[in-house]
């Protein structure tokens, strides 16, 4: 068993807050997960905050580091670099003091993108395993409306790793997911897959 999942069976574990929300108000107008190469001190100050403020565990700076999402900004081959940066920012200021969670985010928003499901999931899986190989504590899959999407997301990260993974999920209206399947079914479902 890991020592994050350890210490999560035991006791309330503090996480920090959005990377995005504070690079933004900090006047970041533009993709976020680039500060990693091109402004990495940035990012650093930013996880050291949230740690300064008690965080024991921190996530990477990485929820649209994805090839479908960097394309946007004409870094969709930049992916690896952009994840492997991001885990060595955030194991910089981790050190002994928090855990780090490689997070990953969802493709599919409130807008449909016209995506295959097969590009989904080779841009997951390409996301995934520039995490894993730089040895985070833990996968964090942040902010999916899209249900299917989630669940196969979670099953290909479960098959890959024994790591923790924590997975939320987002609702257009109180208690049901954008598919129209109700949040309860969802958590069990959800649970069922994490423990595969």
């Amino acid at each position: 068993m890991s020592e994050l999942l350890s210490k999560l069976k035991d006791q309330i574990v503090i996480a920090d807050g959005a990377m995005g929300t504070l690079l933004y108000a900090h006047g970041v107008d533009r993709c976020f997960e680039s500060y990693n190469l091109s402004d990495p001190e940035e990012i650093l100050r930013v996880h050291q905050s949230y740690i300064d403020a008690g965080a024991e565990v921190i996530q990477t700076n990485t929820y649209g580091a994805n090839y479908i999402k960097l394309n946007r900004f004409g870094l969709e081959d930049q992916v690896h670099q952009i994840n492997t940066k991001a885990v060595q920012i955030a194991k910089s200021a981790a050190q002994d003091k928090a855990f780090v969670l490689g997070t990953i985010g969802g493709i599919r928003g409130v807008q449909k993108l016209v995506t295959s499901k097969k590009e989904i999931i080779r841009s997951f899986k390409e996301q995934l395993f520039s995490l894993l190989l730089e040895g985070v504590d833990g996968l964090l899959l942040e902010t999916y409306y899209d249900f299917d999407e989630v669940k196969e997301a979670l099953e290909i990260a479960r098959n890959e790793t024994d790591l923790p993974i924590i997975t939320n999920v987002s609702m257009h209206e109180p208690g049901v997911l954008e598919n129209g399947i109700a949040l309860p079914k969802a958590l069990v479902t959800l649970m069922s897959l994490a423990q595969m």
